[in-house]
């Protein structure tokens, strides 16, 4: 063994795993080793020779431990300036070490508030403040500091310090930008915690706190790499807390369209189907029963349903899982199933099926669109209230037509703008989005229906939902299609026009006073 000074290694965890074979081969290798707490008993119980940071520090052990790492005498040795010996002569006299390895990771504290089983007091318990400031300290000066959070680095760490060789500069900037990264998600999981409910929507420093759950195969292209990430320290809710109970991985476009889908039904509040392919629908309905919502919806489009995700609002029984067995489906998703239901899905090869016990949306989550550089958040568009809507019309819609309007507009606000829908009673005939102009979807949406036979009774009414204001020439158009009533936003400069038209026409009009354009 060499007999220049031993160099010190810091070890305080709160993950274990593995902490002992490394703490072992670094004793091997003549480090001296400070910790406490559980990982002093730890290392002791294994027979591996360790001083407590009282030992070093000589300070109080005040408040149950908790400023045991808050010592000057800790930070000196890590924070020195190695090249300043006016300062390390400082530290030789008081007899502190220079610290050269700090190994911290922190308690689980995403889980912790994930329970929702605690007060906000009792979480704040388990929060660390002193090993997060000494790993930060650590990463700061990882020039001279190996800065450790992730047992997974152990090994690596240990092989090069056998070899008799400091850890690289680029090697010692990884661990750091690691270091960084595992406190800000720390640190930011507490912020959402204590912000929730709380904070405005769109503040100055908007905190959020991912970890990944989940490797996607790839993203929307094979080429392209893809996880799920969920929001830290939150309860499961929404497609965080879904269960995969039978078929092959969910991919990156099945989660896109569960959102959009789960999103749909979620608006109605008796029994709905709602069948979505690349993130738009393709048939939407509601009915007394979840069998004739799934019927009705995959009838209103089976060429665009093919191949889409099936969302309900409601538990799958057997009547609905016999819609969809005869028909090609990629992936189901609903609160439940009967044990019917599975039977019959889980017989379909490559059907994908999904339980997720609540479809209630969280009114704080925001909306988050990555843009290059940057990203543009907004507050999520939830439910519209009915209530909001208004006939400007000479001839009010009728009750049909009213039921009719509400459910066409809840589809159009899920599909992408420019959209249009064709409803009839509760189950949409034709659906059109992403268009670059609104003659071309209100045509397309027409088209669409005017190639598949009525799914619904001729005499139920046919109505028109469009997310933007319409000129005279669609509605026109609309009403040679059948149309007798039509809901818009209204609030720009062509209600007027939009009001004459349906006038002329004899269609009822109504504006929402609300648009919902969807990217």
């Amino acid at each position: 063994m060499s007999d220049a000074p031993k160099k010190t290694a810091l070890l305080s965890v709160a993950d274990i795993t593995g902490i002992v074979e490394f703490a072992h081969g670094l004793s091997e290798l003549g480090w001296d080793l400070v910790s406490s707490g559980l990982t002093a008993k730890t290392l002791r119980q294994a027979e591996i020779p360790v001083r407590e940071v009282v030992e070093l520090t000589k300070a109080a052990d005040l408040v149950a431990g908790r400023v045991r790492l808050l010592q000057p005498r800790l930070f000196g040795g890590i924070l020195a300036d190695r090249s300043d010996a006016k300062q390390l002569r400082e530290l030789e006299i008081e007899g502190i070490p220079l610290v050269e390895l700090v190994a911290v990771n922190l308690y689980p504290l995403s889980q912790v508030l994930e329970s929702g089983q605690m007060s906000q007091r009792e979480a704040m318990d388990f929060l660390d403040v002193s090993g997060a400031a000494l790993l930060r300290a650590s990463a700061r000066s990882f020039h001279s500091v190996i800065p450790l959070c992730d047992p997974r680095d152990y090994r690596a760490v240990l092989d090069v310090l056998a070899q008799g060789k400091g850890l690289g500069v680029e090697q010692g900037r990884r661990l750091a930008s690691k270091a960084f990264n595992y406190i800000s998600y720390y640190d930011s999981t507490v912020a959402q915690y204590l912000s929730d409910g709380s904070a405005e929507s769109l503040p100055d420093e908007l905190i959020l706190s991912l970890k990944k759950t989940t490797e996607l195969r790839y993203g929307e292209n094979p080429h392209q790499g893809a996880a799920i990430y969920n929001r830290s320290g939150a309860r499961p809710w929404g497609l965080n807390a879904a269960d995969l109970i039978s078929g092959r991985p969910l991919a990156f476009n099945h989660y896109l369209s569960m959102d959009r889908a789960v999103d749909l039904v979620g608006e109605f509040a008796r029994p709905a189907c709602a069948i979505v392919k690349f993130a738009n629908p393709a048939g939407a309905a509601w009915a007394e029963r979840s069998g004739e919502a799934a019927r009705l919806a995959y009838a209103a489009d089976p060429s665009g349903c093919t191949g889409g995700v099936a969302a309900f609002n409601r538990e799958v029984d057997a009547d609905a899982a016999k819609v969809l067995a005869t028909e090609y489906i990629e992936c189901v998703v609903a609160p439940d199933y009967t044990s019917d239901a599975l039977d019959a899905l889980r017989a379909k090869k490559d059907l994908r099926l999904v339980r997720l016990p609540s479809l209630l949306l969280s009114a704080r989550e925001v909306d988050v669109k990555t843009i290059s550089g940057g990203v543009l958040v907004q507050d999520r568009d939830n439910p519209t209230a009915p209530e909001a809507f208004k006939a400007v019309s000479k001839r009010a819609p009728s009750e049909l037509e009213t039921a009719a309007l509400d459910f066409a507009w809840r589809v159009s606000k899920h599909t992408t703008t420019f959209s249009a829908v064709l409803a009839r009673g509760t189950a949409t005939l034709g659906v059109a989005g992403g268009q670059t102009t609104r003659l071309d979807a209100v045509r397309l949406a027409i088209v669409k229906a005017q190639e598949r036979h009525p799914v619904i009774s001729p005499a139920l009414p046919t109505v028109l939902a469009a997310d933007g204001a319409l000129e005279r020439r669609e509605f026109e158009e609309a009403a040679q299609a059948g149309v007798t009533a039509v809901i818009l936003a209204g609030g720009t400069r062509l209600d007027p026009d939009c009001v004459s038209a349906a006038d002329d026409l004899g269609l009822a009009l109504v504006f929402t006073g609300k648009r919902h354009y969807r990217l």
